[in-house]
């Protein structure tokens, strides 16, 4: 290969370094922004579930979520982690929810959360 042919894929060399190192801070930026943050409106006992009136487009469309914690879910209520499940005394406060990607079509929709700080 001459110098020419190979000075010549330099620059798709480096536009390839530049858009993988691109992609990895996106993600890891993704990482840190909740998917679902608002006021938790209500409980579901029977399914474990709470009802977040989501605010922001966190990746998730604006209006009510169910959220479920998945089973190995971080919960953390009060800036500590805890070790209790979902209940009725969380309505009313503000929550944050990191998900998994899975949401299921209902309405409104459903998902479960890796990681849950309430307010």
């Amino acid at each position: 290969m001459s110098i020419v042919q190979r000075l010549s894929l330099l620059p798709v060399v480096i536009l390839l370094l530049l858009t993988l190192g691109c992609a990895e801070q996106s993600e890891e930026q993704g990482k840190d922004k909740p998917h679902v943050r608002g006021m938790i409106t209500d409980f579901e006992e029977e399914r474990g579930q709470v009802l977040i009136e989501n605010k922001e487009d966190g990746g998730v469309d604006p209006g009510p979520v169910w959220i479920s914690l998945s089973k190995d879910a971080e919960l953390i209520v009060g800036g500590e982690i805890v070790a209790v499940s979902l209940d009725e005394t969380l309505v009313g406060r503000s929550a944050e929810v990191w998900i998994n990607g899975v949401i299921a079509q209902s309405y409104p929709p459903q998902t479960k959360a890796v990681k849950m700080v309430i307010h």
